[in-house]
This record gives C-alpha cells, structure tokens and sequence, in this order.
C-alpha cells in the first residue's frame, strides 16, 4: 500500500479539491492526480467522482480517506510515546449506561496509575462500540455485547443480573407473569437490553405492553421512582436507587441466573495499547450489588 498516496487521499478530504491538496503538499495538481489513481488501481475501488467542473471523493473514498488520516494520528501519537513524551490518548468506547456506572470510578482508579494518560471517551451503544474497536477507531471498547467477529477479544469483567423493580410499597415478590400484566415500564426497542428482556418475557408465552418506553436506562429507573410502573433493569443501574430507598426490588422467581456479561474489548490480532491492561483492571473492582465478578 502507497503510505504517500494515502496521506495524498486524506489531503484531499481535508482541503476539499485537489488543488488545495496539491497546494497543501507542495506539489503539482497532476502529479497529485496521477498518485490517486494508482491509489485507485491498486485497490480495485473508484476513489473520485466528477461533480461538475471538479472532482470530488466518492463515499468509499472518504472511507479510505478518513481511515488514513487516523493511521497517520496514530503514527504521530506513537511516536511521541516512543521519544518520551505523553503516552498516545485512550480511546475507549462505551454506551451512555456504562458511561454512568462503570467508567468514572474505573477512570478515578486508573489516574493514579497513569496520570498523564489522555482519555476520550465516544459514546454509542455495545454494536456500535464494538465496530469502533473493529475499526481502529477506539482502543477500547466497555459493552455487552459478545464477541463474535474473530478479530474481537472479549475480556469479561462481571455478570450484571437483571432485576425487577417497582415503587416504594411494590409487593416483594412477583411471578413473571403478573409483573408482564402491567403497568410495566421498559428501554426502548432495538436496542440489546431491549432484546434481551423480550426473549426473557417470550420464553415464558408473555409478550407485555409497556405503558412507556424510554432511550436511557438510568432515565427508566427514575421513572419507576417516581411511580409510573414497574420494569425490568440492570442491576448496576438499579443500586443507586435501591441504595437510597427510592426504589423496591421485586423478586421473581424466572429470572434467577438471567444476567448480560459486561466485557472490556480489544482487537485480537493487534498488540493492545499500552492502557489496556490497567484499564481492565481498574475496571474490575465492581460493587457487589452489581453482580458476580467473573
């Protein structure tokens, strides 16, 4: 692969023409041109489209352009880990919930350590998370999502049981079937807690309708606080609550032993970055109301 011709495509991207790229590089507009379509041949992928009276990136283009722009910041940033200066930033994926629960106390834990270490968090769900890991977009990636694709390593950190809980005065117990019958609060669709909880309700002939369906899960907690019905949630977002007496917890006999893996992923045919360890072990020390370490 043309390493040059590479940065070539994400100066394009950068200066929007070719002219300004070639400008940019110090080099003539059609030796500019001539670099991108060997890029081009050599890949066997159309990488300028024309648009009027110039030329612009195609959508695999901007792909490619975007993918070596941050080879070349990784190049830079290590580098300079490699001369003594600051270790190259963290990249850690993770959906908003972990973002809340996990990830602060595991990020107190891990600044003592390492503390000029430059953290960046990206946010999105356990799928997203993990093709930002897939695609060296994050080092990292916090999510419950298992690891399917053989390029994924998943290193279990604990198992976060589901629970059931209702406002203050809820009864103790419950089967499945009466806490289905409503009013029942639950996490949006489509999403993989989501899925989860209906396979849950499915095994068991149940398919409830929820009086109310909410993005964030932390959000659906203070709802059930507040009295709009009960739900079905993570254990490590139900113990705050439950630790400040604003929630009940409702025991129902089918959901002993159902809990999702919380996982720390990472690129398996990659070396890992040189946090990774530490963060997996900051991450371990989990409250036990959360759930079983693994």
């Amino acid at each position: 692969m043309d390493m040059q011709a590479l940065a070539a495509l994400a100066a394009v991207q950068e200066a929007g023409t070719i002219t300004g790229a070639a400008q940019r590089l110090h080099v003539s507009q059609p030796a500019l041109t001539r670099q991108l379509q060997r890029l081009a041949a050599e890949t066997g992928i159309a990488l300028l489209e024309r648009r009027g009276r110039g030329v612009t990136l195609t959508p695999a283009g901007e792909a490619m352009a975007g993918w070596a722009r941050r080879q070349g910041q990784d190049w830079d940033a290590l580098l300079g880990a490699l001369r003594g200066r600051q270790p190259p930033a963290l990249r850690i994926g993770c959906g908003a919930t972990l973002a809340l629960t996990l990830l602060p106390g595991a990020l107190a834990r891990l600044r003592p350590i390492l503390p000029d270490l430059t953290v960046r968090v990206l946010a999105g769900d356990s799928g997203v998370t993990a093709a930002r890991v897939l695609c060296g977009e994050a080092d990292a990636g916090l999510g419950t999502t298992a690891a399917s694709d053989p390029r994924l390593l998943a290193v279990a950190l604990y198992r976060d049981p589901v629970v059931a809980l209702g406002p203050l005065g809820s009864p103790a117990g419950l089967p499945l079937a009466e806490l289905a019958a409503g009013p029942l609060c639950l996490y949006v669709r489509n999403t993989g807690f989501r899925a989860f909880v209906d396979e849950l309700f499915a095994q068991a002939g149940l398919f409830p309708e929820p009086v109310a369906e909410v993005e964030s899960l932390v959000a659906l907690r203070e709802l059930v606080a507040a009295g709009l019905g009960r739900s079905l949630l993570p254990a490590s977002v139900a113990a705050p609550a439950l630790a400040e007496g604003r929630l009940a917890r409702i025991e129902v006999p089918e959901l002993a032993g159902h809990a999702r893996t919380v996982a720390l992923l990472r690129r398996s045919d990659r070396p890992p970055h040189p946090a990774f360890a530490a963060l997996r072990d900051a991450c371990l020390p989990a409250p036990a109301s959360w759930g079983e370490r693994t």
